[in-house]
């Protein structure tokens, strides 16, 4: 999809006659007034974004094609800048937490702007790049088109005044998103079409958008505004995207540390708007991620933050349009995540003491699913005449949008923690019950199917980055069977083909090393490589 800019909302002839609109529904005041029939309006979203996904990658193609008599000769490594953060002390009373404020500098290692997509390992870069005169189109212009093409997607709960929100945000003069945007789409666009001049400027933006969030962060308002929030999400996103070996996890931590002291600072207030519900959203799996990774334990101030969050109008009306479950699986995360540090941290050492806490939040996790709106179930279809490939399995689920299916995958992911722990408990007992082993072996086996299955869902739609987490899960789970973690393995490959993430090569190789290692746990193993699982924004 290609953003056309800010385009008037008003009728077909208010528009013609460049008079303003009130957009009263179903016909205006002015056509009502001129006793004429109101043309109505136009469908915004085909108007601000129009698919041409090819386009954009072969414009981004020809961007790096040498061109007789306008070429430029670029000697190797010219394009190896890198941006590290570096920790500086606050500068304002304005920013509690937030220590370390980021500085563009030269990276410490080399970096492979040569990476293909698909390949289990980097392919070297060539002697040197030849590199043609930029198209007619900016490639500013091609980095945004691809982000809300890949990145972002006009549906519920993040459809309508949020997206609305992220594209005016985008066009205004001074944007501190601006250069955030153009710097994700364009890394993308570089993976998927193998442009390192594109890779280039991206890392121009990056700095710009660093540059941009620091001069927020030393402003009173802008500092807790949700164009600041949502910049530093995304410079997140932009590390995620470029993540080709495991020296950029430091970076994407700061990241998420810098955003987790924002959550704190903006307070109570940032959930009077549905806006400030959706950031938190966003970011909040990024924290929890980084934990688990990290084992640690949930940081106060996303506690905090939840409990807020838990008791807002936003979330009441969430759960009255079955958007939001009435119970909270976000609260029995946390209780995951705090029980798999205490345990790794040697803070809990009796097996029978983390079987029971490991048994309580299974039970809390089936009475949560039992709880979930009706309408959040799927609907199986025989897909056995289907062409062979076609999907994983002869049953394809229908969900009733994604945002649910996505919650559901969610769901499964942490129920696949928690039944491993408590199998690993299981083993370590005087008494192993063989039962529960085994029906805990079975729900794995079930969970991860479902996972499976559910990846047609997604196909073709931004939302398949939500299933880089869930896949990766799968994938690594030595009790599934083969079939199943090659089947996430090939998926994890074809997002990163598709959205131009080189996060999913980096997870799928790294997973296919284990399949002859035998990883003696998955929960070892999901925390063990330091590659960010950032969801979608």
């Amino acid at each position: 999809m290609v953003y056309y800019g800010v385009v008037s909302k008003g009728c077909e002839r208010c528009r013609r006659r460049k008079v303003k609109c009130d957009q009263r529904k179903p016909a205006c005041l002015k056509c009502e007034k001129s006793k004429v029939e109101c043309p109505g309006y136009r469908d915004l979203d085909k108007v601000l974004f129009r698919d041409e996904s090819e386009r954009i990658i072969r414009k981004a193609r020809q961007l790096d094609q040498p061109q007789p008599g306008s070429v430029l000769h670029v000697a190797p490594g010219s394009f190896r800048n890198s941006i590290h953060h570096s920790t500086k002390e606050q500068r304002s009373q304005l920013r509690p937490g937030l220590a370390q404020e980021i500085t563009p500098e030269p990276s410490s290692g080399p970096e492979n702007d040569g990476l293909i997509l698909g390949h289990s390992s980097p392919t070297p870069s060539p002697p040197a790049l030849y590199i043609s005169c930029p198209p007619s189109q900016p490639v500013d212009k091609l980095g945004v088109s691809f982000y809300f093409a890949k990145y972002t997607f006009n549906e519920a709960p993040f459809g309508g005044e949020y997206h609305d929100w992220l594209a005016q945000s985008y066009s205004e003069d001074g944007s501190v998103l601006q250069a955030a945007i153009d710097a994700v789409g364009m890394a993308g666009i570089s993976n998927v079409s193998y442009a390192p001049r594109v890779a280039s400027r991206s890392k121009e933006r990056y700095a710009k958008a660093i540059a941009a969030v620091n001069k927020a962060l030393r402003d009173p308002v802008q500092v807790v505004a949700d164009s600041t929030l949502m910049a530093v999400i995304l410079l997140g996103l932009y590390e995620t995207v470029n993540f080709a070996t495991s020296d950029r996890y430091s970076y994407w931590i700061a990241h998420v540390k810098g955003a987790t002291a924002l959550l704190e600072l903006r307070g109570p207030e940032q959930f009077t708007r549905k806006r400030g519900g959706l950031l938190y959203i966003l970011i909040r799996s990024q924290i929890l991620s980084a934990c688990l990774q990290q084992h640690m334990a949930v940081p106060h101030a996303l506690v905090r933050a939840t409990c807020q969050f838990q008791t807002s109008i936003i979330r009441q009306q969430w759960q009255r349009n079955n958007v939001a479950s009435q119970a909270s699986m976000c609260e029995i995360s946390f209780r995951i995540i705090n029980l798999a540090a205490a345990f790794a941290n040697r803070e809990i050492t009796d097996v029978r003491i983390v079987q029971s806490k490991a048994l309580d939040i299974d039970n809390d996790l089936q009475a949560w699913k039992a709880r979930a709106p009706s309408m959040w179930g799927y609907t199986a279809i025989d897909a056995s005449d289907a062409v062979n490939g076609a999907f994983f399995d002869t049953n394809v689920h229908v969900y009733p949008n994604l945002w649910i299916a996505e919650t559901m995958n969610n769901w499964r992911v942490v129920r696949i923690l928690i039944s491993k722990l408590i199998i690993q408990a299981e083993d370590c007992s005087d008494a192993p019950d063989v039962k529960k082993k085994a029906a805990y072996l079975s729900t794995i086996t079930k969970l991860s199917t479902d996972i499976c299955i559910s990846v047609s869902s997604f196909t073709g739609t931004p939302r398949i980055i939500s299933l880089i987490r869930p896949l990766y899960a799968v994938a690594l789970e030595e009790l599934n069977t083969r079939r199943v973690r090659l089947f996430a393995i090939e998926q994890l490959r074809n997002i990163g083909h598709c959205v131009g993430m080189r996060q999913t090569d980096l997870l799928a190789t790294t997973v296919a090393k284990t399949f002859d290692e035998n990883p003696k746990d998955s929960l070892t193993g999901l925390t063990l490589f330091t590659i960010p699982l950032i969801p979608f924004c």
